[in-house]
């Protein structure tokens, strides 16, 4: 009896001791030239980064670490100058028999980066947030694991998350915005949109430019300050465009479940009925086609 009361003993005594580690915390810093023309390339398998833009000709990294010794010991975080630019590294060791049992419970890593303003980045993690700020270069990044902001950028950005919402302001530029798990809000842009999400809904705010938004779950709102062309779709909810009065335009718009109407005057053409509304608006123009399985659409002038 004495025997398995002294390994649930030894099991206890390892967890208790794994746990007092828990409140370890490291940093790293490091400041690297960065010529004109080149790009930060920055890959983590785990943790969160943020990106800013400023009057700088350094590229000036701050890492924060916390979690057990054995997670802080099991991240490797280089920083270094290449032909291309600056690149940031965080790898972290597999565990060789078992990587599945590990006692790391909870363990962070939070990149800070301030760049050039006009120096492209791209920022790929498995584990973590993107945010990105200020700058007047190009913009693309990847997470597997959670949200991406996007602010006060001046170039095109193309940008996808697995696992989270996408939230975008003032940019001028095209961008390209899609996520497998979240909603997506963009807000005061100028440039072309091409909006992607399987979970959740779409809205945006104050754009100049061509749109195009589709979502799996959820409803889209569009205001907009003219017509480029506009694709909007949704198979989980309705969709509400608001536009110039001045706004000329072909118009395509149906629903499987619900209704269609428009506050704009709309010269129909062919049959009319609720739930489908073909026509022009303003003697027409560019294309705007609007479709949705699971809600009403309605078409309104902007106030």
């Amino acid at each position: 009896m004495a025997k398995p009361a002294a390994k649930v003993m030894l099991i206890l005594a390892a967890i208790l001791g794994t746990s007092a580690t828990l409140a370890a915390e490291r940093t790293f810093d490091k400041r690297l030239d960065a010529p004109p023309g080149g790009r930060l390339t920055f890959e983590a398998d785990v943790g969160s980064v943020a990106v800013t833009g400023g009057d700088t000709h350094q590229v000036v990294v701050h890492a924060d670490l916390e979690g057990s010794d054995t997670f802080l010991n099991s991240l490797h975080i280089t920083a270094e100058q290449t032909p291309t630019g600056v690149t940031i590294s965080a790898r972290k060791d597999r565990n060789g028999w078992f990587p599945w049992f590990n006692f790391e419970w909870g363990g962070g890593l939070r990149f800070t980066v301030e760049v050039p303003r006009d120096y492209p980045v791209d920022l790929k993690t498995a584990g973590g947030g993107i945010d990105v700020r200020n700058l007047n270069a190009s913009v693309n990044g990847n997470t597997s694991g959670g949200g991406i902001r996007v602010q006060n950028v001046a170039g095109t950005v193309d940008v996808h998350t697995s696992g989270g919402g996408i939230q975008a302001e003032r940019l001028n530029g095209s961008a390209n915005l899609s996520t497998s798990g979240g909603s997506i809000g963009v807000t005061d842009s100028s440039g072309d949109l091409y909006l992607r999400t399987s979970g959740g809904g779409i809205n945006i705010q104050n754009d100049d430019g061509k749109v195009d938004a589709h979502t799996s779950g959820g409803s889209i709102r569009a205001e907009l300050r003219s017509n480029d062309g506009i694709d909007l779709g949704t198979s989980g909810g309705g969709i509400t465009l608001l536009l110039p009065q001045s706004t000329r335009a072909s118009i395509d718009a149906s629903t499987s479940g619900g209704s269609v109407s428009s506050d704009l005057p709309v010269s129909t053409i062919g049959t009319v009925n609720g739930n489908h509304l073909h026509g022009s608006i303003g003697g027409g123009g560019p294309s705007i086609s609007l479709h949705t399985s699971g809600g009403s659409i309605h078409i309104e002038p902007e106030t």
